[in-house]
């Protein structure tokens, strides 16, 4: 764990001199959406950085050390009648999300389908694949699963491939106004 640790610790900072002071730079790649969040939180949210290509939850889980139960996947999906709207599921890596009952009962949607990569960037303003909960339009209604709760910490997408964010459940309920369902 420490030289884990250790690594990130060098990978994320550097050490800069300014008037006579060591300052120690944060140099983590944070997405436009949740940059402020992130400086307002700082005692809430802890940032990750990881490489584009282990950005998916099992690759980020397998190449980090990290339990796949501990990954809280962002689910967009569009509701198509009566009514067309988009809706933001947070639900553990190690589950599913229920859309064709419960995320269609919570939205009180007839209809309903997952965002496409597409639909996802254009209406989250981020990068498909680090989808964060955080950050998002506040017409997306976020709902999040009970499961969730049930973690002592979580790490999230931080809008962007190469950021995730580590988080305790409750916190992530605070930061989102998230719903408390059961969804799986």
């Amino acid at each position: 764990y420490f030289e884990r640790f250790d690594y990130c610790l060098k990978v994320h900072t550097e050490i800069v001199t300014y008037n006579f002071k060591d300052i120690i730079m944060f140099m983590v790649e944070l997405h436009e959406t949740v940059k402020n969040i992130y400086e307002s939180n700082l005692d809430k949210l802890e940032v990750f950085e990881c490489k584009d290509e282990f950005s998916d939850t099992q690759s980020f889980c397998d190449h980090y050390g990290h339990k796949i139960e501990d990954s809280c996947n962002a689910i967009l999906i569009k509701s198509k009648k009566p009514k067309e709207f988009y809706t933001l599921f947070c639900v553990l890596g190690s589950t599913r999300l229920d859309v064709n009952h419960k995320a269609k009962k919570v939205m009180d949607s007839k209809k309903v389908s997952f965002a496409s990569k597409e639909e996802a960037e254009e209406v989250t303003n981020q990068i498909y694949g680090g989808i964060s909960p955080l950050g998002l339009p506040q017409e997306i209604n976020i709902f999040i699963d009970e499961n969730v709760l049930r973690r002592e910490k979580i790490f999230i997408g931080a809008g962007n491939r190469v950021s995730k964010f580590f988080l305790t459940p409750n916190s992530l309920i605070e930061l989102t106004q998230g719903r408390v369902e059961d969804l799986t």
